[in-house]
C-alpha cells in the first residue's frame, strides 16, 4: 500500500510539473484558422498571417457588410454551423461572445480552442477587439500596429470647434443612435451634438418622423445599408416629410454600414466622413 501511494504521488507531482511547464511554454501560433461571425472575420482579416485564414463567415466576404470583403475574395465561407467548422480542422475559432452557445460549448468539448470578440461600445472596447484576436493568433506587434493606426485616425477626425451643430443619426426602422453608443460617441468626437440625449443598453430609439423634425437638427446623418435595394426596412427613411425637411433645413450625409457594423477599426472612416462634414458645415451658409 505504501508503494501504491508512493508512487501516486510521484506521478502526481510529475504531472504537475508537466502542467506548470505547458502553461509555462508559449502556445503555438495557430495556422487553421476559422472565423464564424462578421465581427471576428473584419478582425482575423486584418491580423491573421498570411495563408492560415481558411474560412470566414459568409457576410464577411459581402462588401455591403463588410469593410474587408476584397481582402477574403478568395476565402472559402462558412454559415457558422458546426459541419462547416470542422471541415477546415481549425486549431482556432473566432466568434462572438453572442455566437450560438451550443456551437461554441461543442467545439471547446471537443477540445478545438475557442476566442470571441464583444459588441464595442467605446474606442476603448474596439482597441480591446483588437488585443484579444492579435494574442490569439500569436501577432501581438501587428495589433499593437493596428491600435496606433486607429488612434491616429481617430485624432485626425477629433474636432473641438467654437461651437457644436446639432446632429442625428438615423438609420433603417427609423433608429437613431444614443450618445452612449459607438456612433454616438463618434458624432461627439467630431464635434455634433447628438438631439438624443436618452440613453439604453442597446444604443438605439426609435424617435418618429414629427419628433425627428421637431428636433430641429442641423445634420441629419443616413446610415445607409445596401444602397440602391428599397426595402421596408429602409422605406421610412424616404418619408417625404422627412426628405423635405432634409433638402431644406439641414446638412445631410450618407454613412455606409459596411464601415460601421461590428464598430471595428474601420468606424475611422465614418469619423472621416463626419469630420469633412463638420468642415464643410461651418464654412457654408446654414441651411434656412
Amino acid at each position: 500500500m505504501r508503494r501504491i501511494l508512493g508512487l501516486t504521488l510521484v506521478l502526481s507531482c510529475l504531472l504537475a510539473g508537466a502542467v506548470a511547464r505547458a502553461a509555462e511554454e508559449p502556445r503555438p501560433a495557430p495556422k487553421r484558422v476559422v472565423s464564424i461571425n462578421l465581427c471576428s472575420d473584419i478582425l482575423a482579416a486584418d491580423l491573421a498571417a498570411p495563408g492560415t485564414l481558411k474560412s470566414v463567415f459568409r457576410l464577411g466576404r459581402d462588401p455591403h457588410d463588410s469593410a474587408v470583403a476584397h481582402l477574403l475574395q478568395d476565402v472559402p465561407s462558412n454559415d457558422g454551423r458546426i459541419e462547416d467548422i470542422l471541415h477546415f480542422a481549425p486549431d482556432l475559432v473566432l466568434a462572438h461572445r453572442y455566437t450560438s452557445p451550443f456551437t461554441l460549448d461543442l467545439l471547446r468539448r471537443i477540445g478545438v480552442p475557442v476566442v470571441t470578440v464583444k459588441d464595442a461600445r467605446s474606442f476603448a472596447d474596439i482597441r480591446d477587439n483588437i488585443e484579444t484576436v492579435a494574442s490569439a493568433l500569436g501577432r501581438e506587434a501587428e495589433g499593437r500596429a493596428l491600435i496606433a493606426r486607429f488612434d491616429a485616425e481617430m485624432d485626425a477626425a477629433r474636432r473641438d470647434g467654437p461651437r457644436a451643430p446639432t446632429a442625428i443619426l438615423y438609420q433603417d426602422l427609423g433608429g437613431a443612435v444614443t450618445p452612449g453608443s459607438i456612433l454616438g460617441r463618434i458624432l461627439a468626437h467630431t464635434g455634433f451634438r447628438n438631439v438624443i440625449g436618452n440613453e439604453n443598453p442597446f444604443g438605439l430609439v426609435y424617435p418618429g418622423i414629427e419628433d425627428v423634425i421637431a428636433m430641429r437638427p442641423e445634420l441629419v446623418a443616413i446610415g445607409i445599408y445596401r444602397p440602391g435595394q428599397p426595402s421596408q426596412a429602409s422605406a421610412l427613411l424616404q418619408h417625404p416629410a422627412l426628405r423635405l425637411y432634409r433638402t431644406r433645413y439641414a446638412h445631410e450625409v450618407d454613412l455606409p454600414a459596411r464601415d460601421w457594423n461590428c464598430s471595428t477599426r474601420y468606424v475611422t472612416a465614418i469619423a472621416a466622413r463626419l469630420a469633412a462634414t463638420y468642415d464643410g458645415m461651418l464654412t457654408r451658409e446654414p441651411v434656412r
